[in-house]
């Protein structure tokens, strides 16, 4: 894959959640040692419900908005500019406040198998 550049403003407007939709999600780059995905989430619930990944370490950069993940067993409110690294194996969650949109940046590494690696943990 070549190098990338691109205006993350000008990606996410590009790219709007759907009408129903609190999570939207698009991988921008893979290479055997990492990849990157672009999320946009809407919806104070947890769009992204408690899980872990088996095989790679996650990254998320919060680029826009608020929210809130759920970080070693505690909600913890994130803003943009803030900066989560989760190990594999760590149970995480995160939702958007009300009302916004929260756009993150989501870095793996090792990058992601085929079909992804998340495990969905109850509680």
């Amino acid at each position: 894959m070549p190098a990338l550049l691109l205006s993350l403003e000008d990606w996410f407007k590009k790219h709007p959640i759907k009408e129903g939709q609190t999570i939207q999600g698009k991988k921008i780059f893979e290479s055997s040692g990492s990849s990157v995905t672009l999320v946009v989430l809407k919806d104070p619930i947890p769009a992204i419900g408690r899980h872990m990944h088996v095989n790679s370490d996650e990254i998320i950069m919060v680029c826009k908005g608020t929210g809130e993940m759920n970080i070693n067993d505690k909600w913890v409110t994130v803003k943009a500019g803030d900066l989560h690294v989760c190990p594999r194996g760590a149970v995480h969650a995160t939702r958007a406040t009300a009302g916004e949109e929260m756009w993150m940046i989501g870095i793996y590494t090792p990058a992601l198998p085929p079909g992804g690696d998340r495990v969905m943990v109850e509680g």
